[in-house]
C-alpha cells in the first residue's frame, strides 16, 4: 500500500510544492517535486533538483530527506521519544508522520493526501 503526503510550503501560500510517497511494503520513500512549483522559492534540498529538471527523486535521496527531518536512532533518550510518539520501535514513517515533517532547516510541512484514510497525521 502506498501513502501520500503533500509537502507544503508557507512561502508558496501553503500550497503543495512536492509529494512524499511511502510504500508500506518496501518501507521506502519517494519524492516528486511539482513541475509547477516556483523553483526560486523551494528550499535548497529540493531546489537543486528542480533546477536540473529532476522532479522525481530516487528512494535513497528521499530516505535521506526524511531522515534529515527526524531524530536519529542513536539519539540520547530515543526510547523515551518513541514511547511519547506511540512507537514501539524506531520507524522513519511513524516519526515523520508524528512531527508532520517539521524541521528547523526550512518551513516545509506534511499534509496527508486525499483518499488516504489510513494515514491521517496526528496532532502533534
Amino acid at each position: 500500500m502506498q501513502k501520500q503526503y503533500a509537502i507544503c510550503d508557507p512561502k508558496a501560500e501553503g500550497q503543495s510544492v512536492a509529494t512524499l510517497y511511502y510504500d508500506t511494503e518496501k518501507k521506502s520513500f519517494r519524492i516528486s517535486i511539482k513541475k509547477t512549483a516556483d523553483v526560486s522559492k523551494l528550499p535548497l534540498s529540493l531546489k537543486m533538483h528542480a533546477e536540473r529538471s529532476r522532479y522525481d527523486l530516487n528512494e535513497d535521496f528521499s530516505m535521506d530527506w526524511v531522515r534529515s527531518r527526524i531524530c536519529p536512532p542513536s539519539r540520547q533518550n530515543i526510547s523515551t521519544i518513541l514511547q511519547e510518539t506511540g512507537l514501539h520501535e524506531y520507524d522513519e514513517f511513524g516519526l515523520i508522520s508524528h512531527t508532520k515533517g517539521l524541521s528547523v532547516m526550512d518551513d516545509l510541512y506534511l499534509v496527508a493526501g486525499e483518499g488516504d484514510d489510513s494515514s491521517v497525521l496526528p496532532d502533534g
